[in-house]
């Protein structure tokens, strides 16, 4: 096995969590409360294409969408209150919100970092490729195929080549314009299905000219249950064949596009290293129909979850609920009460910052002698 290389560019397979000192000490040493650093966002709960990893089915879909007004108060309040960046993906696809655009420019002028995530099928305008330049410091297409019939198979629509034209045009735009907006693809790597299609999708990548091509891994939330997702056995991770598919895609890396293998998170296999989540004050997340809660594995109404839910959007604005006694209440419980292995299935979005955050708070003896 070759020795990967770490993505110090852009670190994806682990947490910027370091250059946020200042809120972690604010919080976890002072007790203050602190507005978060991140919120990942969705702003539609339904999408265009039927991708056969799709952790949205596990969400649960809805014709849903955040409304216009409340998604720009929104962007507007999490400026005020001190939230430093929002990336809207979300659990469906947010170019479906005719809101999106504007989301973007509004977001833009409040202060926030933004970025986004994206299928590709409705960028098919210089106005809307625009808006995403304009406004993001990172965007990602969502594509996990390298070939037209892979496409077809894997996100069970016939969109190849409009995408294909789409990151084209976008990777064009952003060289005449002098864009600063890293452009990204990204695939969600089911190893059973998809080795072959990574070292294609390394070519394309390549050939499109885009900054970097990222591999992450899929969850799977609910082995043993029917959720709409393709099943396959984490160990396949494993597999000298799809090891050897990656170093491939890795050692194809240039100093135009970065092929980035998500290894540490796929060797992690939905395994939690630590026991309470501690993220949340941090990093949390907006479900497409503006439900609120600490992150994506308790969106979809579900009655189990309830519990965890700060609120909605449409019915109490970001800043209230952030300020309020409710939210704070879950975040300690999340902290303190709340078992990550036992009560919280799949790879997570705060995995590798709880990971920093376990080992902030559980100092070894001797920390002096570094």
């Amino acid at each position: 096995m070759t020795k990967h290389q770490p993505d110090k560019k852009r670190m994806m397979d682990g947490t910027k969590a370091l250059y946020h000192m200042d809120r972690v000490i604010k919080h976890f040493d002072k007790g203050e409360r602190i507005p978060p650093v991140h919120i990942d966002m969705g702003i539609a709960k339904f999408c265009n294409i039927g991708c056969v990893f799709c952790y949205g089915n596990f969400q649960v879909p809805q014709k849903r969408l955040i409304e216009r007004e409340t998604l720009l108060q929104t962007m507007r309040e999490a400026g005020e209150i001190g939230v430093r960046s929002i990336a809207i993906i979300g659990d469906g696809e947010p170019t479906c919100n005719p809101a999106y655009y504007d989301a973007l420019y509004e977001g833009k002028k409040a202060g926030l970092s933004l970025s986004t995530s994206t299928n590709g099928v409705l960028l098919d305008t210089p106005e809307r490729r625009k808006a995403i330049l304009e406004n993001t410091e990172w965007m990602r297409f969502c594509f996990s195929a390298g070939t037209r019939e892979g496409y077809k198979k894997i996100h069970q629509a016939d969109k190849f080549d409009k995408v294909v034209r789409n990151i084209e045009a976008l990777v064009n735009e952003k060289e005449r314009g002098n864009y600063k907006c890293d452009i990204g693809m990204q695939a969600v790597f089911v190893p059973t299905l998809m080795a072959k299609e990574m070292v294609e999708e390394s070519k394309l990548a390549k050939k499109l000219g885009v900054d970097y091509f990222l591999i992450k891994q899929c969850s799977l939330p609910e082995e043993n249950k029917a959720v709409g997702m393709m099943k396959f056995d984490l160990n396949d991770y494993d597999k000298p064949e799809v090891i050897a598919a990656l170093e491939e895609c890795e050692a194809m890396s240039d100093s135009k596009t970065q092929i980035i293998p998500k290894w540490n998170t796929m060797k992690l296999k939905g395994k939690k290293p630590y026991k309470h989540c501690l993220a949340i004050p941090l990093l949390s997340e907006i479900s497409g129909n503006g439900d609120f809660y600490p992150c994506g594995y308790f969106f979809g109404d579900k009655s189990e979850f309830e519990k965890y839910k700060f609120g909605n959007l449409h019915e109490t604005s970001l800043k209230e609920i952030i300020n309020s006694e409710k939210y704070w209440k879950i975040i300690h419980e999340l902290r303190h009460k709340f078992n990550t292995q036992t009560q919280c299935k799949g790879s997570c979005r705060q995995d590798h910052l709880n990971i920093f955050l376990d080992d902030y708070l559980n100092k070894p003896q001797g920390i002096n002698f570094i």
